[in-house]
């Protein structure tokens, strides 16, 4: 019987190398692979939200210059990673399904149309006031056929919202106002409306009293607070004039608080502004209000 031998170690040929496969370093297969990383849900409005990642929100909340595109593609692989995402993802599902129905986005196509929307729900319920709008609408369609509607019809009409013959002159003046000097989105009339804000100076935390600023429809009669805001952030398109309306109006606030969550992936509050990069927990408590008061 011949004794143990140590088996010789395997050796390469002087031409070959042996082949060392990192994680990190090496190549990676070409083929299309779909990225869990990136994504979004689109409200009915077709305004495609800015794509987001779970990971990100969850994690790197602070660094507005990360791409989620530069993780590591292991993370596919990761069930935790996963996890978060797909709670994301159904949580984005969610608040889009949650979306306020505001009859000033059906019109902001014609402002003299959300104009008159905004002064029938004035300290009125939706419920009441926008029948009362339709049926307006459809019988005088126009701001001139509005302008000459018979003031009695009009306040008739009126009467179950109340204040109807304030209502009734306000329609007819607002109609011919728009007629005579309509708005223009590059025409900014000053307005002479005192509003609270936010303080600007970080080390003065509070409000302040500020004069609201200019907007095209500062001019036509009635237009206050509750009409201004609707116009900044419905009507006006080509900008991001929504994000520096501050409205006191419950329903405007309630949208805004889902548009920022929506399409900028941010906490807002009322009276304060953007907070931070909204979380899972701030998510879920806001599609909870929003389907509360819907009901």
């Amino acid at each position: 019987m011949s004794p143990p031998r140590t088996p010789k170690r395997g050796r390469t040929k002087d031409n070959e190398k042996p082949v060392v496969v990192s994680p990190y370093f090496s190549k990676i297969d070409s083929s299309p692979v779909v990225s869990p990383y990136r994504f979004s849900a689109v409200p009915h409005d077709g305004e495609k939200p800015a794509p987001c990642s779970p990971l990100r929100d969850l994690d790197n909340e602070d660094d507005e210059d990360n791409d989620p595109d530069e993780y590591d593609e292991n993370l596919a692989q990761d069930p935790l990673f996963l996890f978060h995402f797909r709670t994301m993802f159904d949580l984005y599902q969610r608040l889009y399904a949650a979306k306020p129905i505001m009859i000033q986005e059906t019109v902001a196509d014609d402002p003299w149309k959300l104009l008159v929307a905004v002064t029938l729900l004035n300290k009125t319920a939706g419920k009441l006031a926008i029948p009362v709008f339709y049926t307006i609408m459809k019988q005088w369609p126009t701001p001139w056929a509005l302008s000459q509607a018979p003031h009695s019809v009009l306040s008739d009409l009126l009467r179950p919202l109340g204040c109807y013959d304030i209502r009734a002159n306000r329609l007819t003046c607002l109609s011919s106002a728009c007629l005579l000097d309509p708005p223009c989105v590059t025409d900014l009339r000053p307005t002479n409306i005192l509003i609270t804000v936010p303080n600007a100076h970080l080390h003065s935390p509070g409000t302040q009293r500020s004069r609201y600023p200019p907007t095209p429809i500062s001019h036509l009669p009635g237009t206050g607070p509750y009409a201004l805001d609707s116009y900044r952030i419905f009507c006006i398109q080509e900008s991001d004039e929504w994000k520096r309306v501050m409205p006191s109006d419950k329903e405007l606030v309630r949208f805004l608080r889902w548009k920022w969550a929506m399409y900028e992936r941010k906490l807002w509050l009322p009276n304060i502004g953007v907070v931070r990069h909204i979380r899972e927990n701030d998510l879920r408590a806001l599609i909870n209000d929003l389907v509360r008061t819907t009901l």
